[in-house]
C-alpha cells in the first residue's frame, strides 16, 4: 500500500483510496500500516475515500458483518481524517425499506463527519442502475446521502447518459473513470470489472458525453480513476498510474 502512495505522489494525485479489505490485513500486519502512514505522512497526500461497505439493508437495518465493517470505517475516518464512504447493495426488502436502511447507515456516518455515496453495480448487486440508486438516496433524504458514479457501471448497466443528466450534480458525491470495451470480455461480472479496465479514452465508453453531462449539472465531485486492469498490475506502479492518470487529463482537456 505504500508504494501505492508514493506512486500517487510522484505521478500527480492528490489523494488516494483505501479499501477495506486492505485495512483489515493491517492487523496481521502492523509494520505494514506504520509504512502506510508514513508514507501518507511523507507525500501529504489524504485518504479521500474509503470502500465498500454493504449489508445495511437487510430489510431496513444493518447485518453483524456490516456493523462490524462500520467500525473499521470510524477508525478510517478518525485516523486519516477521511470524508466519504461508498457502499453498494443488495437490499433485501422494498425500496422503502432500502432507504430506510441508507438513512440510517448515513445517520451513523453523520457522527463522524462522513458522506455516503451509493455506487450502483449491475449483476453484482440489486441496486444495478444509476436510476434506482438515485431513487433510494432521495427517498432517504439525508444531506450526507448521494451518489458515487462509476463510468463503467453506467456502461454495463443502461449505458443511457440521461440517467447521469437527470441526477442534480449535489447529489453525486464521487466519481471513477475508467475504460473498455462495450461488452463483456469474461462472462462473470465481478471478474470481468476487476481485469478488463482500460485507462479513460482508451475504450469504446461514452466518456466525453458522460463529462459534458456531469459538467451540466453543476457537479463539483472529485475526478476519481478505477482501473482496475490485468495489464496495469504487469507494470511497475509508478507506470501504472501515470499511464492512467494522463489518459484522464487528456480526456479532461
Amino acid at each position: 500500500m505504500s508504494d501505492r502512495v508514493y506512486a500517487a505522489k510522484a505521478t500527480g494525485y492528490d489523494a488516494v483510496g483505501l479499501y477495506l479489505g486492505a485495512w483489515l490485513s493491517f492487523e496481521n500486519n502492523p509494520q505494514e500500516l506504520e509504512r502506510f502512514d508514513h508514507a501518507l505522512e511523507k507525500t501529504g497526500l489524504s485518504v479521500a475515500n474509503i470502500e465498500t461497505l454493504r449489508g445495511w439493508a437487510e430489510p431496513n437495518l444493518p447485518n453483524t458483518e456490516c456493523l462490524r465493517l462500520e467500525e473499521a470505517v470510524w477508525n478510517i475516518a478518525e485516523r486519516y481524517e477521511s470524508r466519504y464512504v461508498q457502499v453498494i447493495g443488495n437490499y433485501t426488502g422494498t425500496i422503502i425499506q432500502a432507504a430506510e436502511g441508507f438513512g440510517s447507515l448515513c445517520d451513523r456516518a453523520a457522527e463522524h463527519g462522513l458522506l455516503v455515496g451509493l455506487e450502483a453495480v449491475p449483476e453484482m448487486t440489486n441496486i444495478d442502475s444509476l436510476g434506482l440508486a438515485y431513487e433510494i438516496v432521495e427517498r432517504a433524504n439525508r444531506t450526507n446521502g448521494g451518489l458515487c458514479f462509476d463510468s463503467w457501471h453506467l456502461t454495463r448497466s443502461t449505458n443511457d447518459i440521461s440517467d447521469l443528466s437527470d441526477i442534480p450534480g449535489d447529489r453525486i458525491f464521487a466519481t471513477q473513470w475508467n475504460d473498455g470495451p462495450l461488452n463483456k470480455i469474461i462472462d462473470d461480472y465481478r471478474t470481468d470489472t476487476l481485469s478488463t479496465r482500460v485507462p479513460p479514452g482508451e475504450g469504446e465508453f461514452r466518456l466525453s458525453e458522460m463529462i459534458s453531462a456531469l459538467r451540466l449539472t453543476g457537479s463539483q465531485a472529485p475526478v476519481g480513476l478505477e482501473v482496475p486492469s490485468v495489464e496495469l498490475w504487469e507494470m511497475p506502479i509508478k507506470e501504472a498510474a501515470a499511464i492512467t492518470i494522463e489518459a484522464m487529463k487528456t480526456l479532461l482537456r
